[in-house]
């Protein structure tokens, strides 16, 4: 049985032979200085998961990882970065749609962890690629659910604009509607603020893709903090980030992308798995997580009676 195969891109050769001793008894592991080297790779090989650097003279790391989603869908791609750099990290999420944002220097348990992960979800997600040829396409009869968390009523009124009646939307301007509105039942994609009023809900979105990784997630914020950004890719794997005031034009493409997979989720399950995250490290974001759960589950029981 053939091993499968890790591609490593970083332009310092010590970081690339470091990184392959992690691996190579376990994996095929590929390394390249270069990136149009590792999109050839990508193009003519099986790659599993790909590892990239951001700085690189020739080339981003998160372009590198756009064109790698555009070239290998499959495959599960990694940033691993010695840089908290916020335009990485929101290029990271809007064009190289990453699973993981790791920061150098790494832990070797954490990464090795992180990779056998990616290489589980990338196995699954090549099985589906063969077969979704041959697989009928599933339409849901019911209307998809839009909730916005957000103070200022003006992203409700876009959303509005693009969407019209094909979805129900919902406007939630505190976090107790916002749970109410989650438990009635599944959310399609989630528009949100990262502050409600005083409160930040972040936990929020990280508890939502612990309850159904369906579901979409995306950011539209004022806010310039890369740590959370980091975080809630890891944590929430929050799927765009829109900086605030909302470009209608830039919010619509965004959209009507996160119902299209929304659906596309629903009819391929199995490549739900590549919205897994990682669990929350905050102490206090857990509790809060745990107390949200406790009481979606009270809500449910309750509309339910």
């Amino acid at each position: 049985m053939s091993k499968p195969t890790l591609l490593l891109i970083d332009d310092e050769e010590r970081i690339l032979r470091s990184l392959r001793m992690l691996f190579f008894t376990q994996y095929n592991v590929k390394m390249t200085t270069d990136p149009q080297d590792a999109i050839r790779i990508l193009r003519e090989e099986k790659v599993h998961v790909i590892i990239s650097d951001q700085r690189m003279p020739v080339m981003q790391g998160s372009e590198l990882l756009r064109i790698a989603r555009e070239t290998s869908p499959a495959t599960m791609r990694i940033l691993l970065t010695g840089y908290s750099d916020l335009n990485a990290s929101i290029a990271s999420v809007n064009e190289g749609e990453v699973f993981r944002y790791l920061l150098k220097p790494w832990l070797g348990d954490e990464v090795k962890k992180v990779v056998a992960e990616a290489v589980s979800i990338a196995e699954a997600s090549f099985a589906v690629q063969s077969q979704v040829s041959t697989s009928p396409v599933i339409r849901s009869t019911q209307k998809p659910r839009v909730l916005i968390m957000d103070h200022d009523e003006s992203t409700t009124k876009i959303v509005h604009e693009i969407l019209e009646d094909r979805c129900e939307i919902v406007w939630a301007c505190d976090a107790q509607h916002a749970m109410e509105e989650l438990a009635k039942q599944d959310i399609s994609v989630v528009i949100s603020d990262l502050m409600l009023g005083d409160t930040n809900v972040s936990y929020i979105l990280k508890t939502i893709k612990q309850l159904n990784p369906q579901t979409q997630c995306i950011v539209v914020t004022s806010f310039n903090d890369t740590s959370r950004l980091i975080e809630l890719i890891n944590q929430a794997q929050i799927t765009r980030y829109i900086a605030k005031p909302v470009s209608r034009k830039t919010l619509e493409r965004n959209l009507e992308s996160m119902l299209e997979r929304f659906q596309m989720l629903g009819n391929q399950p199995a490549l739900q798995k590549r919205q897994s995250v990682a669990p929350i490290m905050d102490p206090h974001e857990k509790q809060l997580s745990g107390n949200f759960m406790s009481l979606l589950g009270r809500l449910r029981v309750r509309m339910t009676a």
